[in-house]
């Protein structure tokens, strides 16, 4: 038997039949005729080498053959009909659906708690799912295509030449050098040369790649090899160390005027500025249509956009 020989829509017939005990009320059910219906069966039949139905008084009544095949047939038509269902009539309401997030702390921290207030409220049965580490650019980029990951924030300069992969900018940023309030890098009130910049020490995160990476192009473009003193898996933990150290770190500014609510940190001005940051949502292409990540995407969109207006 070869199941590429098989007609996929001899199943439905198969299905409708068992459950109906009747071709005519099988013919109805799926709007064929009931001459389809039953030329449907006789190909099955010759297929499977079964008679799988015989009639007893006005009801056709299902071979032991046929009861064999209900349960897997109707468990894969339900999957099917389950899974093109969940993508194409999204009710938040009533999904069970689980989305992936490859976000970084920052993010987790802005997104998370205000992302999982809205779906107790509005989808009480979906779950979220977030990545446990934040890979470089091109790592969670291969994970959406994959579709191991649905929803990612990346600088927009990673994606922009991506032809399968689509974005919505939410927010622009732009990094900024911060100390401890009563550093001495602060006594003269002026932008700080690089050479003071150069002996510093800094504490950094390997948990937003391609920002490290850009920080990294500036200071060598003005001739400053940083001094990596400590190096965190998260951003988060950054304003509690350079405020109890003379290291120097590089955040966003919008990241800095958030948490200098809670620490007493505060911008170096530097002689050089950092080129601007868009950030974005981003997707497979191929998830444009799904009804689920539009309505995530959307909600994202809208907590993401009055988290930035805040910090601002």
């Amino acid at each position: 038997m070869n199941i590429r020989q098989l007609d996929l829509n001899l199943l439905l017939v198969f299905d409708a039949v068992y459950r109906e005990r009747s071709t005519s009320a099988a013919a109805r059910k799926l709007d064929l005729s009931q001459p389809a219906v039953s030329n449907a069966l006789r190909r099955l039949r010759k297929f499977t080498g079964d008679t799988l139905f015989f009639r007893s008084g006005n009801e056709m009544m299902p071979t032991r053959t046929a009861n064999a095949l209900a349960i897997p047939v109707s468990h894969a038509l339900s999957t099917v009909e389950e899974s093109l269902s969940s993508l194409r009539a999204f009710d938040p309401r009533t999904s069970t659906r689980v989305f992936r997030l490859g976000i970084n702390d920052f993010m987790r921290v802005t997104l998370v708690p205000a992302l999982a207030n809205l779906l107790e409220q509005e989808a009480p049965n979906v779950r979220l799912e977030f990545t446990g580490e934040t890979p470089n650019p091109p790592v969670l980029l291969e994970a959406l295509r994959r579709g191991e990951t649905d929803i990612s924030i990346l600088p927009l300069g990673a994606v922009a030449a991506e032809k399968d992969i689509s974005f919505s900018a939410f927010n622009s940023d732009t990094l900024a050098v911060v100390a401890r309030a009563e550093h001495p890098i602060f006594d003269s009130g002026t932008p700080v040369s690089t050479e003071a910049l150069a002996s510093a020490r800094y504490v950094t995160t390997n948990n937003a790649p391609a920002l490290r990476a850009l920080a990294e192009t500036v200071f060598a473009e003005h001739g400053i090899e940083r001094n990596v003193a400590c190096v965190m898996p998260d951003t988060s933990t950054i304003p509690s160390i350079v405020e109890m150290t003379d290291y120097l770190g590089i955040v966003g500014k919008s990241f800095l005027k958030r948490h200098q609510r809670d620490h007493a940190i505060a911008e170096v001005k530097t002689p050089f500025t950092f080129p601007q940051i868009k950030a974005g949502l981003v997707w497979a292409r191929s998830a444009d249509e799904d009804q689920g990540l539009q309505w995530l995407r959307h909600k994202a969109e809208g907590i993401l956009k009055s988290a930035v207006t805040v910090g601002e």
